[in-house]
């Protein structure tokens, strides 16, 4: 199992893939990547406040980004890893399974 904890949004498109490149290599077949990220809504309402300062926050000073769940399954597939489930939990994240596609 690989493990990154708020790794991704600090980066931008090009330097995630790089780096869930990098980890897909090293990766056996029966590895499982867990990435554990906030996972913006589609749409933000009212008590999504929070989630959208992060947003800003992450590309004013690093260049990152949060993601919604169609832009992680994207990332992911294009650094040849397939989403196999994505677990929300109580502290806001989610923890998304992905493997080699």
């Amino acid at each position: 199992v690989y493990l990154l904890k708020s790794v991704i949004h600090d980066w931008n498109d090009a330097k995630s893939r790089r780096i869930l490149e990098r980890i897909r290599d090293a990766m056996r077949p029966d590895a499982k990547l867990l990435v554990l990220e906030w996972i913006v809504p589609e749409r933000v309402g009212p008590g999504d406040a929070g989630i959208v300062g992060t947003d800003l926050n992450m590309l004013v000073m690093v260049g990152g980004q949060e993601r919604t769940e169609a832009e992680y399954r994207a990332l992911l597939a294009s650094a040849g890893l397939r989403v196999t489930r994505i677990i929300p939990t109580p502290a806001a994240m989610s923890l998304i399974e992905a493997v080699v596609a």
